[in-house]
C-alpha cells in the first residue's frame, strides 16, 4: 500500500481498541491463566467479571418494599481483566474474545499494533486452531474546538451548517450523528460524531470502528495483514473527513 498519511504530531486519539470474537467451543477460560505470569509484566492488576442470576419459583411472589425471597442462584466467571496500574490499559480475556482498550497517551499505530502482536503472541498455543470469527479495532478521536458555529469548517461529513442563509438562528449546544459503510465483503465501519457545548468549548468526538467478519484461523501474521488493512480504511475515513483547518490543531 502506497497511501502515506500526514504525521500528526498531536493526535487526537484518546481511545484506541482492538478486539477478537471467534466460537466460544474453542478455549476454556481458565486456560488463559498459563500466561498469568507473563501477563502481569505489562498489567500488573487483575480482576474477574462475573455473571450472576436468580431464578425464583413459578409461585413466588415478590411484594414492594423489602422482603426476603428464596430462589436458586448461578454464579459464573464470565472473564478475566488485565489491567495496568494506572487503570489506562487492560486487557479482557473471555471464551468468546479478547479485547485491548488502551486510553494512555497515543504514540503512534506501529506500537499499538506491535503490541498487539505481542499480547497475541504470548497467547497463541491457547489460540492455535481457533477460527477468528471477527477482528476490529476502533479509534476514538476527541478535538477541543473553540467554535463550532459552521462545521463544514472542520469535518467534511456533516448533517447540517448553522452558517448557512436558511438554517435554524439559534446556538448549537449539542449535535451528533451515526454512519456505517459497507467496505467491501465482510468488512464494515461504524462512524459516530458527537459535538458537546461546554463553558469556553466545544468538545467534538470522531469514532471509527472498522471491522472485518471474515472467518479466518488463528495466526499472528494474517492478523498483522487483517490489521494493516483495516488501518487503512480507518485513516481513509480520518483523513477523508478532517479539513485543513482541523488537521492543524493536531500538527
Amino acid at each position: 500500500m502506497d497511501t502515506k498519511w500526514k504525521n500528526l504530531a498531536n493526535p487526537p486519539v484518546v481511545t484506541a481498541i482492538f478486539q477478537l470474537k471467534f466460537d466460544s467451543d474453542s478455549i476454556r477460560l481458565d486456560d488463559y491463566l498459563k500466561f498469568d505470569t507473563v501477563l502481569k509484566r505489562e498489567f500488573p492488576k487483575r480482576s474477574e467479571n462475573i455473571e450472576s442470576s436468580l431464578s425464583l419459583a413459578p409461585s413466588t411472589r415478590i411484594p414492594l418494599g423489602k422482603a426476603q425471597v428464596s430462589g436458586v442462584t448461578d454464579t459464573r466467571r464470565t472473564g478475566y481483566v488485565y489491567f495496568t496500574t494506572d487503570q489506562k490499559e487492560k486487557l479482557t480475556l473471555a471464551e468468546t474474545e479478547i479485547t485491548y482498550t488502551k486510553e494512555s497517551p497515543y504514540t503512534g499505530w506501529d506500537s499499538f499494533k506491535d503490541f498487539v502482536l505481542k499480547i497475541l503472541q504470548t497467547l497463541s498455543t491457547v489460540l492455535e486452531g481457533v477460527t477468528i470469527q471477527r477482528t476490529s479495532i476502533r479509534f476514538i478521536n476527541q478535538f477541543n474546538l473553540k467554535e463550532f458555529d459552521d462545521p463544514t469548517e472542520y469535518f467534511n461529513t456533516q448533517i447540517t451548517s448553522s452558517a448557512s442563509e436558511n438554517s435554524m438562528p439559534y446556538p448549537l449546544l449539542k449535535y451528533g450523528f451515526r454512519m456505517t459503510f459497507d467496505i467491501a465483503e465482510g468488512i464494515y465501519s461504524i462512524v459516530n460524531q458527537n459535538a458537546d457545548h461546554l463553558t469556553d468549548k466545544y468538545i467534538y468526538i470522531f469514532d471509527i470502528d472498522v471491522l472485518d467478519r471474515n472467518n479466518i484461523l488463528f495466526d499472528v501474521n494474517s492478523i498483522d495483514e487483517t490489521l494493516e488493512n483495516l488501518r487503512v480504511i480507518k485513516n481513509n475515513i480520518f483523513f477523508g473527513n478532517l479539513t485543513n483547518k482541523t488537521l492543524e490543531l493536531c500538527s
